[in-house]
């Protein structure tokens, strides 16, 4: 029984924490773009959970600037 509610208790969280990020990543990439030329894949977003913390993760590769 405990085992059943730590696995229920798991991917609760695992599909009730991911659904904003696409939002998310959309939203954050309009607003890198008012100030950078990037693209959609230029940035990269990773949600992670170290015991009762979770870590919002921001990759962007910024252009060159030459």
């Amino acid at each position: 029984k405990e085992r059943l509610q730590i696995l229920v208790a798991h991917e609760r969280a695992a599909r009730d924490g991911l659904d904003y990020l696409p939002a998310l990543q959309d939203e954050l990439l309009a607003v890198i773009q008012k100030y950078v030329e990037v693209e959609r894949d230029a940035v990269q977003i990773e949600l992670d959970r170290e015991g009762d913390c979770e870590v919002l993760e921001l990759n962007v590769t910024l252009p060159d600037r030459r």
